[in-house]
């Protein structure tokens, strides 16, 4: 017998790859324009404000996701391409 449910959808490498693709590029969208009102913010602050403290976290954000992104489905066809799973326990490993 399976561990996995009977409604589980499946879904495609390519259709993954698709979904993540979008999805990153969406959230990154947004972060970025956060990413701009807090370099704004953080030039009229001054380098020592939390406002600059915030701008860098934005933007270690985007690199994070763009980074999770190229890993899982990279732009480049010929990448080497990490597994879901793989990744995660890999995230994991990093947290510890």
């Amino acid at each position: 017998m399976s561990d996995r449910p009977e409604n589980e959808v499946k879904v495609t490498r390519e259709e993954f790859e698709e979904f993540l693709h979008l999805f990153t590029h969406e959230i990154r969208n947004r972060l970025n324009g956060i990413a701009l009102e807090a370099a704004d913010l953080a030039e009229q602050a001054g380098p020592d404000s939390d406002a600059s403290r915030l701008h860098q976290q934005i933007r270690d954000c985007s690199v994070f996701l763009k980074g999770v992104r190229d890993s899982l489905a990279p732009d480049d066809v010929e990448a080497l391409k990490m597994a879901l799973g793989d990744f995660i326990d890999k995230l994991k490993q990093r947290k510890s």
